[in-house]
């Protein structure tokens, strides 16, 4: 018996149980902040008219850490504040600094939930009152470049960090996402999406140039012996006076990130997004009155000046959708949290975006996550759209962004207990019964259920399920939350449907309560004539139903799930049984390998893939040997005696498609790698 089940784990996903897991709550009190890093230098245009030229700028970023943590491979997000690529308070916005309000709040929520978190300052720079349009577009997608480029240069830094400086942070450099408000959703959705140089080059991004006296040519906004490369690992000269544009940071790591968070903004254009692109979570205002939330044009705040049209999260998310790329989202999805649930009453069901509907009576309510103080100079300005403004309702739709982000973070960087892991499992071919078995051998500390929230409430999920719980083998009789109507759901391994049967003979010897559940146990050999064999009462479990398993774990990780029919027992402590006596019983003992990344012992991770030259592989065990061959079976390169957990490959690879093997002390896995 083999195949792929999907675990719901119930005190990460009920509704009803507080979440009590790393990375979905606050599990730490402290951070600790060191400010104004350098993670780059690059050239800024913001005093060009004074000085005639760009200058070099240090890229600042502030870092937050947990306090207290002791994990030496932690998740990065890199935050983006907004800002509308110029300095405050000339932007005329409250707001547009690594330290506002709201940033500091949330990138502290999210270091007090285990990540590391560096709030990011950008280059600045455009002219959004320029007489034309076309030169407000000129300089605006400029300045989103160049915001690209500082996004995936930090991006470089902290893998740097981790290679060359002794991981002084703590991270794991396979697990980035990157988070951007405001102007900063603009430069998190391009960093997300452009993926090649082509991708800029399109009608709304080329002007007519004049490159001689009378003679004009369309030519592109953005060129990159000018600017420097999407990813900022190529010098930029300015041919008319040789000012340099873009100076190189970190190039030889990967650029690449895992997720996309964006607190309005918008993507430059919808032809950005493809089936390869990254998962995606969005939050936007649908009556944002500067960006978008379908397809619309891009609005200077205070001055109404018209744009360019651009994408919001309402199209984006369609597109994502569409494409499979939020699909991951899915488990998190089926959890039917009040978070989820808010955000699915207007999303038309794209995972990933929630839509933040604000009242008729405040419709261009653009940030309702921003608050300031009344003493700052553009306090008025700030009031126009968002006129309730407080730290109060600031933090309540953090709340919501914060409870909603998470799972689904967790779920695109492949995080430990995330609701979104996958289990292979792995049995005897013929499920046998092992009779007259002291299981109380096998535990120690008394017996404890596994908690899930799997499919039991779904009438006539058949086998075919991704959500179907485990055979059950010999097992007939297992355990549930009870519903109003006394029904219980039981699995039969005979045609692989669910069943319910009335619990009412349960009634007279247990009483239920609202927080509890009893657990009626049957025996039989067919789905007809069902014996009760007895009920249990009192089991906390805070609103989850069980499994019908017994779990205990070995000393090489592998989790052995004991499946019971017909057996005594007595109840016992909260949340599961004392004892289990050897009476009448066979026990069907299956197998259960985890197989889900960090956990896969012989699993490993390549990035970048699709790449263009070097790739780095990361792997759960120590990697002793890599073997690289071509779709005939050939070897066109090796790597011997490797003794790291994580490898750059340098081996000067033909475009193609190519399978790696990895051996590691634990022992061999194979991928697919695309080299364009």
């Amino acid at each position: 018996m083999k195949k792929i089940i999907t675990l719901f784990v119930a005190l990460v996903l009920s509704c009803s149980v507080s979440f009590s897991q790393r990375y979905l709550q606050e599990v730490f009190t402290d951070v600790q902040v060191t400010s104004n890093v350098t993670y780059g230098v690059n050239a800024t245009v913001i005093a060009y008219q004074q000085l005639g030229q760009a200058i070099p700028q240090q890229l600042k970023c502030d870092i937050y850490e947990p306090v207290g943590d002791t994990s030496t491979s932690r998740p990065v997000v890199l935050y983006f504040h907004t800002g509308n690529f110029l300095p405050t308070p000339q932007n005329g916005s409250p707001s547009g600094t690594k330290v506002d309000s709201n940033v500091v709040e949330m990138c502290s929520r999210l270091a007090k939930m285990g990540y590391v978190v560096a709030s990011c300052d950008y280059r600045l720079g455009w002219n959004p009152v320029a007489s034309t349009q076309d030169e407000r577009v000129y300089t605006l997608i400029n300045a989103a470049y160049r915001g690209v480029q500082d996004c995936r240069t930090a991006i470089r830094f902290f893998r740097m960090t981790e290679a060359e400086m002794s991981n002084p942070y703590g991270i794991d450099p396979t697990r980035i996402a990157v988070w951007g408000q405001g102007t900063g959703g603009y430069i998190s959705f391009a960093s997300a999406t452009l993926n090649n140089y082509s991708d800029i080059v399109i009608p709304k991004f080329i002007h007519d140039v004049e490159v001689a006296p009378g003679v004009i040519v369309p030519l592109p906004m953005v060129i990159q012996e000018v600017n420097g490369d999407i990813y900022g690992t190529s010098v930029g000269i300015n041919p008319n006076d040789g000012d340099t544009l873009c100076y190189i940071n970190h190039p030889t790591y990967s650029s690449d990130f895992n997720v996309m968070v964006n607190l309005g903004g918008a993507c430059g254009d919808s032809s950005w997004v493809t089936a390869n692109d990254i998962p995606m979570i969005s939050f936007h205002s649908p009556t944002d009155p500067f960006a978008p939330y379908n397809v619309g044009t891009v609005i200077v705040p205070g001055f109404n000046l018209p744009v360019v049209e651009v994408s919001g999260s309402g199209h984006v998310q369609q597109m994502a959708n569409a494409f499979g790329l939020n699909d991951v989202f899915q488990m998190a999805d089926d959890a039917g949290d009040v978070y989820t649930t808010a955000a699915n009453t207007f999303n038309d069901g794209n995972f990933g975006l929630y839509p933040l509907n604000r009242p008729a009576t405040q419709p261009a309510d653009s940030a309702p996550w921003e608050w300031w103080a009344a003493s700052n100079p553009n306090n008025s300005n700030g009031l126009m759209t968002n006129p309730d403004m407080s730290a109060a309702k600031g933090m309540m739709f953090l709340d919501s962004i914060q409870m909603y982000a998470a799972p689904r973070m967790m779920c695109a960087l492949m995080l430990a207990g995330s609701p979104c892991e996958e289990i292979v499992v792995e049995g005897p071919e013929n499920d046998e019964c092992m009779n007259a078995i002291d299981i109380n051998t096998l535990f120690t500390g008394g017996l404890q259920m596994t908690m899930s929230d799997g499919p039991f409430s779904n009438e006539g999920a058949t086998a075919e399920d991704p959500n179907y719980p485990l055979d059950a083998g010999c097992f007939v009789a297992f355990s549930s939350e009870p519903s109003v109507d006394n029904t219980v759901w039981f699995t039969f391994e005979g045609d692989g449907q669910l069943y319910n049967i009335n619990t009412s003979d349960c009634n007279g010897t247990a009483t239920f309560t609202n927080s509890d559940t009893q657990m009626a146990i049957y025996s039989g050999t067919t789905c007809e004539g069902l014996t009760l064999v007895d009920c249990v009462d009192d089991i906390d479990t805070q609103g989850s139903v069980f499994w019908a398993g017994l779990p205990f774990q070995t000393a090489d990780n592998t989790t052995y799930y004991v499946m019971v029919d017909g057996f005594n027992y007595t109840a016992g402590g909260s949340g599961g049984l004392d004892s289990l006596s050897t009476g009448n019983f066979c026990l069907d003992v299956t197998q259960i390998t985890v197989n889900i990344n960090e956990n896969e012992l012989a699993g490993f991770r390549m990035f970048p893939n699709p790449t263009r030259n070097n790739f780095t592989i990361a792997a759960n065990s120590k990697i002793e040997n890599i073997n690289i061959f071509n779709l005939v079976g050939e070897i066109v390169a090796t790597e011997s005696n490797v003794n790291a957990k994580t490898y750059e490959v340098k081996a000067q690879l033909a475009k193609g498609i190519y399978m790696v093997d990895v051996y590691t002390s634990a022992g061999k896995n194979t991928q697919k790698l695309i080299v364009e």
